[in-house]
């Protein structure tokens, strides 16, 4: 085990790990609704479907980039 792991940090680090995984699924979930969104027949989207997909993407995006970072800034 490295010298430099310190148990105190560890809570803190679980929890960004956490807030990356939760990001994540919410980019993905994002994803599958937005690929659902569209009427294969009609080829047109449904717009409460599509403006969802595109909140849930942003949220999820910046909710796994935020931790990203915080948890790089942590290892330094």
């Amino acid at each position: 085990m490295p010298e430099e792991f310190c148990y105190e940090n560890y809570g803190f680090i679980k929890r960004m790990i956490d807030v990356v995984k939760r990001g994540l699924f919410l980019l993905s979930i994002g994803c599958l609704l937005f690929l659902f969104s569209a009427n294969a027949k009609t080829g047109e989207y449904e717009i409460f479907n599509l403006t969802t997909a595109l909140v849930l993407v942003i949220v999820g995006a910046i909710m796994a980039l935020q931790g990203k970072k915080r948890n790089n800034t942590q290892k330094d």
